[in-house]
């Protein structure tokens, strides 16, 4: 098995994790099984923000040096534009499959 490519991304401002400042977010690309398990926290179609969040929680890799696991109750504190880095950052990691 292939190791997965990732996506590196700096946030606007610190997102405390595990009781430290971090400011770099690394994500990988989503499997069918990353969804089926974010689908176990929320329906996409009724809950979309929970359920992307859910599959945030699946596809990253690391927030500075905390490597998880992440739960949903971490992201409550982002802020909009730091909520944005990682929703680009998914998006930008799922096309990393296509090539």
């Amino acid at each position: 098995m292939k190791t997965p490519l990732t996506v590196i991304k700096t946030l606007p401002s610190p997102w405390v994790v595990g009781g430290k400042p971090v400011t770099e977010i690394e994500v990988r690309e989503a499997s069918l099984g990353d969804s089926l398990e974010a689908e176990k926290e929320a329906n996409p179609a009724l809950q979309p923000t929970a359920f992307q969040v859910a599959l945030a929680c699946q596809v990253l890799v690391r927030a500075g040096d905390d490597t998880g696991p992440f739960v949903p109750g971490q992201f409550k504190t982002l802020k909009g534009k730091q909520w944005a880095v990682f929703r680009e950052a998914m998006q930008e990691a799922e096309k990393l499959g296509e090539d």
